[in-house]
């Protein structure tokens, strides 16, 4: 049995009319929020405008990884606590995360050193579940070049989205496509929002103990929505950090990292192809005007081919993807973002210099990799202000939902032995990617012929479609084509699949025909490249 995501605004009038802890945003750092606020006995919601972990969660690198640049800007702190997350989240979910190798194709000996230190922080790397997901210590490979390992996450949607499950399954009210409209206030507290469907229009009112800002790059307009807030938002951020990644064919068998005087980039395989970036470019317009163009793809292809590291130089046709966003920076970072920490922020708008707004937290910047404990310390404050005694956290040590496989190996292999009536690759892609939900998606696939075709190399079913609007609370075509499945993200998969996709979505869903085309079109425009 799959257990369904709830979306407490189409419920009764009763549900969600108040609650502990109100998370606005539903990203990795707001869905681990409402995940570790839930699991300690905290009545949460948590609202996202767009579909859970649709922005920066999504525009990553997909690594999950201690941050071994930030030793020389000295954030050591900040290094051993990405580690230790690093083999925490590997033990949570251990399907969607792979130990990953990287070459420095240019190691001096500061780069030695820094590896010798990455290798002494990480000293509990494998006190794993898994024995996979264990982690050699780095070693030279000849002519400069130096070997470490990280770890990658096969898909960041997936993940996020295990986080946003296992909120739900711990009680939490969670609801996608809800906008929060306007901080509601009384005096100088605020005590929750009124929230909107963005897709149907409806509105009501949430009231909350405690209300946490998780809106990444948006932190500052949700702050100066409402009018009580606006002078607690500070300044405006002067700059972000833009940061995109192409999509080619395969070009390189290991991930090699680069840097260059434009910022660091990698090239890696990753599903039959590379992935490269990111870029690392000042941004200062508005957040909802950000959309990826083309002048910032030729900016990015004329610094890999200055750089010289691939076979030959790579030109828009060369790109069968691309995607990108903004990342959340604290501090004034000026132009050079590259250098901009990525420690997180936790701002208490009680504090007068935060503007003496009560019942009110933001929590700012930081890593997918230590979204879960910085979540931790986000909780504890929130409950401080809750006047609530809490558990012990228990987090870090309870896989994500559905996500209690053992060693991952061993799982995908006696379900490839007892569902020999799908190929090897579907069945190890629905294992990795739905982990103790997978047999429920094959038996659902065994109901119509038409949901067992493999629609991809990587053996995704049209049933993946029908699990997504029908048990993870996908409403859009781009949700599932982008972030509940992979069918999107390697490029457009062409309008028959479009079609076939949508026709489940339609069906399930109850759209109109008018409701149909309009998702075939905005998936059509989200899926071809801007050039």
């Amino acid at each position: 049995m799959i257990a369904t995501l709830g979306r407490f605004v189409e419920g009764p009038e009763s549900v969600g009319a108040f609650v502990d802890l109100l998370v606005i945003g539903g990203g990795i750092t707001g869905a681990a929020i409402a995940y570790e606020a839930a699991s300690r006995g905290l009545r949460t919601a948590l609202v996202e405008e767009r579909d859970f972990g649709g922005a920066t969660s999504a525009a990553t690198g997909k690594l999950i990884h201690g941050g071994l640049r930030y030793l020389k800007s000295l954030e050591v702190g900040l290094v051993r606590e990405s580690l230790r997350e690093r083999r925490i989240l590997s033990d949570l979910a251990p399907g969607l995360i792979d130990v990953y190798p990287t070459v420095l194709p240019d190691a001096d000996l500061v780069v030695r050193l820094g590896l010798t230190a990455y290798d002494l922080l990480s000293y509990d790397r494998n006190r794993v579940m898994d024995p996979a997901k264990r982690i050699p210590r780095h070693r030279a490979l000849g002519g400069g070049r130096m070997l470490y390992h990280d770890c990658l996450m096969i898909s960041p949607e997936r993940l996020t989205l295990a986080f946003v499950r296992s909120a739900a399954a711990s009680g939490a009210l969670v609801a996608n496509h809800t906008r929060a409209d306007s901080l509601l206030t009384e005096g100088r507290d605020v005590v929750g929002a009124r929230v909107a469907d963005v897709l149907t229009g409806g509105s009501r009112e949430v009231r909350a103990r405690v209300v946490v800002n998780a809106t990444g790059p948006w932190a500052f307009d949700t702050l100066t929505g409402s009018p009580l807030t606006d002078g607690s938002a500070g300044p405006a951020p002067a700059v972000r950090s833009e940061g995109i990644y192409l999509i080619t064919r395969r070009l390189t068998d290991l991930m090699t990292l680069h840097v260059t005087p434009h910022g660091h980039f990698s090239a890696a395989p990753w599903r039959g192809h590379s992935m490269i970036g990111p870029t690392e470019r000042p941004y200062r317009g508005a957040v909802s005007d950000w959309r990826l163009t083309r002048e910032s793809v030729e900016e990015f292809l004329t610094s890999i081919n200055e750089a010289g590291f691939l076979p030959g130089a790579l030109g828009l046709s060369d790109i069968v993807h691309a995607y990108g966003g903004l990342r959340p920076l604290t501090g004034d970072v000026g132009d050079d973002t590259y250098a901009a920490s990525r420690a997180a922020e936790i701002i208490d708008h009680a504090e007068p210099s935060r503007g003496g707004v009560g019942n009110l937290i933001t929590a700012a910047g930081g890593k997918y990799t230590t979204s879960r404990a910085f979540s931790e310390q986000v909780v504890a404050l929130a409950a401080r202000k809750a006047d609530r005694l809490l558990p012990p956290s228990r987090t870090a040590t309870v896989p994500l939902h559905a996500c209690a496989t053992g060693p991952i190996e061993q799982y995908v292999a006696a379900s490839q032995a007892r569902n020999a009536d799908f190929s090897p690759e579907t069945v190890r892609h629905l294992a990795r990617h739905h982990g103790t939900d997978h047999d429920a998606v094959l038996d659902l696939a065994r109901t119509d012929p038409s949901l067992t075709r493999p629609l991809d190399p990587d053996g995704e079913l049209l049933a993946q479609a029908l699990v997504a609007v029908r048990h993870e609370s996908a409403r859009t075509l781009p949700d599932i084509l982008l972030r509940r499945t992979g069918l999107g993200t390697l490029g457009h998969p062409g309008p028959g699949l479009l079609e076939s996709v949508a026709t489940v979505a339609a069906t399930e869903l109850h759209w109109s025909e008018a409701r149909r085309a309009t998702e075939l079109e905005t998936a059509d425009r989200l899926l071809t490249l801007p050039w």
